[in-house]
């Protein structure tokens, strides 16, 4: 099934990102199994380490653990691309985390949650079986470098908190489960400890440790 012409985004993909969605299409078309967990989400999702992290849930549940991450993506392509690359193998646990990137480029927080919470009422309406964590945005440090300035650009920590603080009800109002992992990876001060991220936005592989043990135990 293809993507609704009644979510198209308001940027579209660049050639690299539209590949990355086509090659999501192909696999779940034509290897994917049904009722599996699928990671959703943006560049933090894509450079998880999820074979690794999530290896002994796999063996124990006996569930393909499949990342449908895209860099860059943002929560209207996120709703755009949903069927193609994640409900059409109807998985038995989805884990959502969107929204940096829609801050990054100053959209406003009502846009993102309508965003998401039509994500939600599709995938519910379709799938109600489907166990969905919808996950905090993670926090940033845009001080760890001057790098890591440009990187972490317009995101601000007290519009990350406000924006949870909706995103917490809403997963609420929607009967799914809310993931807040801020305070597991943030240091005294809020921000995202340098321990965890490289560039003060992406997660390394002791930051997607914390963010493994903290999902595992919410899928099913």
């Amino acid at each position: 099934m293809a993507e609704s012409s009644a979510c198209t985004p308001k940027q579209n993909y660049d050639l690299v990102k539209r590949t990355k969605q086509e090659n999501y299409l192909f696999l779940n078309e034509n290897h994917a199994k049904h009722g599996q967990t699928v990671l959703l989400g943006d560049s933090i999702t894509e450079i998880f380490n999820s074979y690794e992290l999530f290896y002994e849930f796999s063996q124990k549940s006996g569930q393909a653990v499949y990342n449908r991450g895209i860099s860059g993506d943002t929560s209207d392509r996120l709703l755009w691309r949903l069927q193609s690359n994640a409900l059409n193998i109807e998985p038995r646990n989805l884990v959502i985390l969107i929204g940096t990137n829609d801050l990054g480029l100053g959209v406003p927080a009502a846009e993102i949650v309508g965003n998401l919470r039509e994500i939600l009422r599709i995938t519910k309406e379709q799938l109600p079986n489907t166990n969905i964590v919808l996950q905090s945005i993670y926090p940033v440090n845009k001080y760890m470098s001057l790098a890591a300035s440009k990187m972490v650009g317009k995101r601000k920590n007290k519009d990350i908190r406000a924006l949870n603080e909706q995103l917490c009800a809403l997963a609420a109002d929607s009967g799914v489960f809310y993931l807040d992992l801020t305070n597991r990876l943030s240091d005294k001060k809020g921000r995202l400890a340098k321990e965890f991220c490289y560039d003060g936005l992406h997660l390394n592989v002791h930051g997607f440790a914390v963010a493994a043990k903290g999902i595992i135990p919410c899928l099913k």
